[in-house]
């Protein structure tokens, strides 16, 4: 997105195989596409998680998506991120819940995040692909909704902070 590339610009479709298809008109349309793409992303894309087999597949599709050189991701716990200065963005896709018996340490995770942010984001805005209401509010974020959609068959909202206010003192 940072760069403008269109989601799937690489990729083949279907109806390019339709007897109607207008080759040239798709071929104008990438171009333009590929006219407002930017060579780099202007600004630091930071990812991360603390699990080693999700930053190789992050690190993977980045790379497979032509922005690797874009994005830094490293193995490393929420508790101990570490923003870059300046004002941001944390998006986060944290477990849905949907498990039998998730529940409970989900709900440990939740407050977590929303204690670290506070603690390390304050200013900063926060997004989240979130399928469990009261999994959010565990994060004691004020959230808003910007749409609802699915993931992997399950029902999700994308929801986001107008901004993450500091942490209370001693926390």
């Amino acid at each position: 997105l940072s760069r403008r590339i269109p989601p799937g610009r690489a990729r083949r479709f279907a109806f390019e195989h339709w007897p109607s298809f207008d080759r040239a008109a798709w071929a104008s349309l990438l171009a333009e596409a590929d006219a407002g793409a930017l060579s780099r992303s202007p600004v630091a894309i930071h990812g991360s998680d603390r699990d080693t087999g999700a930053i190789e597949a992050a690190t993977a599709n980045a790379d497979r998506a032509g922005v690797g050189e874009d994005v830094a991701f490293r193995r490393v716990a929420l508790s101990a991120i570490e923003p870059p200065p300046g004002p941001g963005w944390v998006i986060t896709n944290p477990p849905y819940g949907h498990r039998v018996g998730e529940a409970g340490p989900l709900r440990d995770l939740f407050a977590r995040f929303g204690q670290v942010v506070r603690a390390r984001c304050p200013g900063w805005r926060a997004a989240m692909l979130s399928a469990n209401r009261m999994l959010e509010g565990q994060t004691g974020l004020a959230w808003e909704e910007v749409f609802q959609t699915t993931n992997g068959g399950i029902r999700v909202r994308l929801i986001q902070t107008p901004g993450i206010p500091a942490a209370p003192a001693g926390q």
